[in-house]
């Protein structure tokens, strides 16, 4: 028999919380990869890349979103966290992820695929995505001087700032990180 595990009141309220919103999101995730035909499209990138991290662990064979009781109620803040924000965005709805296709095909002059978008949504987010990691005045005042007075190089500080964030380095984190490195040192 499975040994029951024992939670305070502020944990089950936050674990409850939190399977809404996994069920929402995972409708979403399901829903944008019948669109799409992928898993870890527009939105669902940055969630899976930051819900992946081994800290968390919060992501499921099957690309969902998995919450347990055994999470800490830090794990538990940062699952709802991350889901949070994914909601927040409109690339992770079906309507969102279609009017971004349909103004790329619209400065384009052709019709796209929904991975030719997904890559021209990525590539055009704002570097402003870091703050979700590292507060404004941590990053600009801490680590941004720092890279810049000991000169790393773009790999030093893709290294660095992973670690910071708690991210392992992917291609895709390695990108947006080395663009990052391109819009901060000038």
């Amino acid at each position: 028999m499975a040994k029951r595990i024992e939670m305070s009141r502020e944990e089950q309220q936050l674990y409850n919380e939190l399977q809404k919103l996994t069920k929402r999101a995972n409708q979403r995730l399901v829903r944008l990869e019948r669109l799409t035909g992928k898993k870890g499209t527009f939105a669902s990138r940055q969630l899976y890349d930051y819900l992946g991290i081994n800290e968390l662990n919060a992501i499921t064979s099957a690309s969902r979103i998995r919450i347990s009781k055994k999470y800490t109620i830090q794990q538990m803040l940062a699952v709802k966290k991350a889901t949070e924000q994914f909601l927040k965005e409109k690339a992770s709805t079906v309507a969102g992820v279609k009017k971004i296709k349909a103004e790329y095909e619209e400065k384009a002059e052709v019709p796209l695929s929904y991975e030719q978008a997904d890559v021209l949504y990525r590539s055009g987010k704002s570097y402003t995505w870091i703050y979700e990691y590292i507060p404004k005045s941590e990053f600009w005042g801490v680590w941004v001087p720092i890279a810049k007075r000991e000169k790393w190089d773009k790999e030093t500080f893709a290294e660095q700032i992973s670690l910071r964030i708690g991210m392992e380095i992917d291609e895709e984190l390695k990108v947006d990180l080395e663009a990052l490195y391109i819009y901060v040192m000038g």
